[in-house]
């Protein structure tokens, strides 16, 4: 049985490596604004979004799905394992573009900023801003040792003086705060 309808970029890519220059197209702004708004990093942004294609381009004919949602969601599968790689590890895994052959230059300064303007990343920052201000002091201090100091939760807890069941409760619950205030459509600039 054959397929219903055109094959997608991606699956024409199996036989066609050119064809993924359209699913490339189709799909690399909206990657790299899902990066650089988690990691708040443009440069980042622009190193996983190369390092995700890579991996698609070289995995293209695992690729099995009849509909351009299937090739998303198999991006993102891989785009996610990028970004927790990354979380985990702390720089980019260049594995895939190093198989491939594929040198990147920097980035320069219109291109990263481009990347912060297309993620609203200065909206982002004063928001995340604002979200702290709406945390106790208790709060705030132990998000930002966390998040933004990287200690992990016994040298946390060792600076805060508490236990680390403690701290990682404190941590929880000021990161679920900030996504509650963040999300909600009816605060602006922190004010509930």
């Amino acid at each position: 049985m054959g397929r219903t309808g055109p094959l997608t970029a991606l699956a024409r890519a199996g036989d066609e490596p050119e064809a993924f220059a359209v699913f490339y197209d189709e799909h690399g702004r909206d990657l790299v604004r899902f990066f650089a708004r988690r990691l708040i990093d443009a440069e980042a942004a622009l190193d996983l979004t190369a390092e995700t294609f890579a991996q698609a381009f070289a995995g293209r004919r695992s690729f099995r799905g009849r509909s351009d949602e299937e090739a998303r969601a198999w991006l993102y599968t891989i785009a996610h394992r990028q970004l927790a790689g990354y979380l985990r590890r702390g720089y980019v895994d260049r594995e895939g573009r190093e198989k491939l052959g594929v040198q990147l230059q920097p980035a320069g300064a219109e291109e990263l900023a481009r990347v912060e303007e297309l993620a609203d990343l200065r909206g982002l920052r004063a928001s995340i801003a604002a979200g702290l201000e709406t945390l106790s002091a208790e709060q705030r201090e132990a998000v930002t040792l966390r998040v933004v100091a990287e200690l992990p939760y016994p040298e946390l807890a060792a600076r805060l003086q508490i236990t680390e069941p403690t701290a990682r409760a404190r941590v929880s619950r000021a990161l679920r705060a900030l996504r509650a205030v963040m999300t909600d459509p009816t605060t602006s600039g922190g004010e509930a």
